[in-house]
């Protein structure tokens, strides 16, 4: 839930000019709708992808809409991965 809020609140503010989200949560696709379809909103949404050999391609996709997506490998998310656990 942080995550969506951020990238919202973010976008809202001008934070940032591009969002990227780095997540295969669809709980986010609100989010990006959010920003995605208000006019008053100047930023683009991009996504990461998981493009793996023994697995199916995975991303999250808004209907409606076409987003850049930069396409990772397993091991190269795994470099990347947030393994914080939030559960306090």
């Amino acid at each position: 839930m942080t995550l969506a809020i951020d990238f919202v609140s973010f976008a809202v503010d001008c934070l940032h000019d591009v969002g990227v989200l780095v997540s295969f949560d669809t709980d986010l696709i609100p989010a990006m709708e959010f920003v995605l379809k208000r006019p008053t909103i100047n930023c683009r949404v991009e996504i990461v992808g998981l493009n793996s050999s023994k697995t199916p391609k995975r991303r999250l996709r808004v209907p409606g809409y076409s987003l850049y997506c930069y396409w990772i490998d397993a091991s190269f998310y795994g470099t990347i991965a947030d393994t914080t656990d939030y559960n306090l």
